[in-house]
């Protein structure tokens, strides 16, 4: 091989495999070094690369210990030999000597050969790493690769990420072929290469997604406070707007719901509700229980309780296929809310109605703490009841007892 061959061979290298010709001189001298000794038995005390591009020079330079008596030939060299290139070299002097390794042996070549290209494999791991651990946190697209039990392998390109079973959407999908897109959630660096972990259920890929979708919100004109998810079901998201000019739901939603189409074309089945965010709790919690249209909200200020009152045909929609709608509005204002229609806050008047023996006054008192049924009486217990208006430990004891009773008689119907 020619030294210009040398040249264009790692020219070639370097860019096919992504890699800097100065990253790759340094795997060339691991080989160099290991054919060295393959060769000579010895690990040279220095070895020194000289490379001139322009020239098409290349040579590699060896220290060896000047002898009387050459026993050790990889790391001595005699001085009648030495003195051929200088003339006042003496016993005991270290000189430089070229070698030529394109003259090694076969077996010390291949062995030069195995060690540079496990340094290259080695340097594409470390790059792939430090590129995909900067981009933690974002979005990325991808094809699948195949489908098991646990995981969907995605194919990025230039490796492979992960999408575990937790982080899949529920009842998706995943056809070998697909493209999807899915949120960095993890990479770490494994002997194999980077272990990327991808997620399509965190909170933060929904976010992204909407970054991407509504330039309000990847501009930051609108932000986005927080976002609550049941994954593949339903998902809600608190935004606010920096600009009063500008409306962040209708930003959200886009003209004729185009913005929020295409979010939900990724998701497929699941179901997003843009909430606008309010600093009155009452509201907040009303916006919260989107799609469903909340009356009024009252507030237990003592306990974070809150109950919502809608009309008899929202109820359903109120509290959501297997709960979830209260759930997740639950989850975003950090209040327990008890949702309530019209029939049966007049069914609640009735019950309380119903408690004989307990005066108006205390009747009245129990509604305005928010003790309208058995279960708000049984959940409070004598505690919460004994702090009401007007009521003592001993009424309170009495009023527990009467549901009880009420709540026995009433399962021994059923």
């Amino acid at each position: 091989m020619q030294n210009s061959d040398f040249f264009f061979l790692l020219e070639r290298v370097a860019r096919e495999r992504g890699l800097s010709p100065e990253v790759l001189l340094e795997s060339v001298k691991e080989a160099l070094l290991s054919a060295y000794k393959k060769k000579y038995g010895q690990s040279p005390q220095d070895l020194q690369m000289i490379l001139d591009e322009e020239k098409g020079k290349f040579q590699v330079l060896i220290k060896k210990k000047v002898v009387k008596k050459v026993d050790s030939p990889g790391i001595e060299i005699s001085l009648e030999e030495a003195r051929k290139n200088n003339e006042k070299v003496k016993l005991g002097d270290e000189v430089q000597v070229e070698v030529n390794p394109f003259q090694f042996s076969r077996i010390a070549a291949s062995t030069g050969k195995y060690v540079m290209i496990q340094q290259i494999v080695e340097m594409e791991k470390d790059l792939l790493y430090e590129e995909f651990k900067k981009r933690e946190g974002e979005m990325i697209s991808g094809t699948v690769r195949y489908q098991a039990d646990r995981f969907v392998l995605i194919d990025l390109g230039k490796t492979e990420g992960i999408l575990p079973k937790r982080e899949q959407l529920v009842n998706r999908k995943y056809r070998q072929g697909g493209r999807i897109r899915a949120y960095i959630l993890r990479v770490t660096r494994e002997p194999k290469g980077p272990r990327i972990i991808l997620s399509q259920s965190h909170p933060n890929f929904l976010r992204r997604l909407f970054e991407l979708e509504v330039p309000e919100v990847g501009e930051g004109i609108v932000k986005i406070r927080q976002i609550k998810r049941d994954p593949g079901r339903r998902a809600k998201v608190v935004v606010e707007s920096e600009q009063e000019k500008v409306d962040p739901v209708g930003a959200c939603v886009g003209l004729r719901g185009s913005r929020i189409k295409a979010i939900l074309l990724e998701l497929e089945r699941e179901r997003i509700d843009i909430i606008r965010y309010s600093e009155d709790t009452a509201t907040f919690i009303k916006n919260s229980l989107k799609p469903a249209e909340v009356m009024q909200v009252k507030l237990d200020e003592a306990n974070k309780v809150a109950k919502a009152i809608v009309a008899d045909d929202q109820l359903s929609l109120a509290i959501g296929s297997h709960g979830e709608n209260v759930k997740l509005a639950v989850k975003l204002t950090g209040w327990q809310i008890d949702v309530r229609s019209f029939e049966q806050i007049a069914e609640e008047a009735i019950f309380l109605k119903h408690l004989t023996g307990i005066g108006e006054k205390t009747l009245a008192s129990l509604k305005e703490a928010g003790f309208l049924t058995h279960r708000d009486i049984v959940r409070g217990g004598i505690e919460a009841l004994s702090k009401v208006r007007g009521i003592g430990p001993k009424t309170a004891e009495k009023i527990l007892s009467k549901v009880m009773k009420i709540e026995e008689k009433t399962e021994r119907k059923n």
